[in-house]
């Protein structure tokens, strides 16, 4: 899943765009070196972002994603957390909402989502961008986040998502120390044991930087490390800012899986 990122105040890639054209080339860009789906989304979740009206995240959203409907193939998903944005991108051609609020910012997400049939990922998130790195406190981060993803699993289902629709991000980085992070990567297994698939964004993380002490462009190595975890667990989705570094890494994880068969 390709990262394009349509905000001025991204961690990693704020600002990035001079013009939806630039954005539209940097989407085509992403599906050439392999992206299977790009995730498009017109606010920061980066800790402490502050909120964005729909009226201008739409503005942000509309010409990248006609854009991008034109010229690439593969499915495209909303990142956002507005009933109004997806009601209005719903009618441009998106294929899948990623909600990381897991449909509880917004009221009325879980009815549309259900009445549009398309595919949802709930993402684990306490708190909101501006407060989720306060002080987060777990006793057991891989036990509350499953309980805690579960709950809305049974909340999407009561308002008529269908089941194979419902995909489950552990939210790393989102109100998450990094030994929480740590644990959830060590126990991504116990997650993909719901039967659900399971979609993992760990790309260029500040919990990255604080293991290796790199700065943001050059956290690659550490995102692809992630990413062979992620496929050895049996991860469906990993969620890259570096495409091709993750096309290379599950093609030896492949290689070696069909040897080991």
């Amino acid at each position: 899943m390709g990262v394009l990122n349509l905000t001025p105040d991204s961690f990693s890639d704020g600002g990035r765009f001079r013009s939806p054209d630039d954005a539209v080339a940097a989407g085509v860009a992403l599906v050439d070196d392999g992206a299977e789906l790009l995730d498009v989304g017109a606010v920061s979740t980066r800790p402490g972002a502050a909120p964005v009206s729909p009226a201008d995240e739409w503005e942000r959203l509309a010409p990248v994603l006609a854009g991008l409907r034109a010229r690439v193939g593969v499915p495209l998903s909303l990142d956002t957390t507005s009933a109004e944005v997806l009601e209005r991108a719903l009618t441009v051609g998106v294929d899948l909402l990623n909600d990381v609020s897991a449909l509880h910012d917004d009221a009325r997400m879980a009815t549309l989502a259900a009445s549009a049939h398309i595919p949802v990922v709930l993402m684990h998130r306490r708190g909101t961008p501006a407060t989720m790195q306060r002080d987060p406190h777990y006793d057991d981060a891989p036990g509350e986040v499953l309980a805690e993803l579960l709950a809305a699993v049974r909340e999407a289902e009561a308002a008529g998502i269908r089941p194979e629709d419902v995909l489950l991000d552990p939210g790393i980085g989102f109100g998450k120390r990094l030994q929480d992070n740590l644990d959830l990567l060590a126990e991504l297994p116990r997650l993909v044991a719901t039967g659900r698939r399971v979609v993992l964004g760990c790309s260029r993380k500040s919990f990255l930087g604080a293991l290796t002490g790199r700065s943001v462009d050059e956290r690659e190595h550490a995102t692809t490390a992630t990413t062979v975890l992620a496929a050895l667990a049996g991860v469906a989705f990993v969620r890259v800012h570096d495409v091709r570094a993750a096309r290379d890494a599950l093609a030896v994880v492949a290689a070696v899986r069909a040897r080991r068969s």
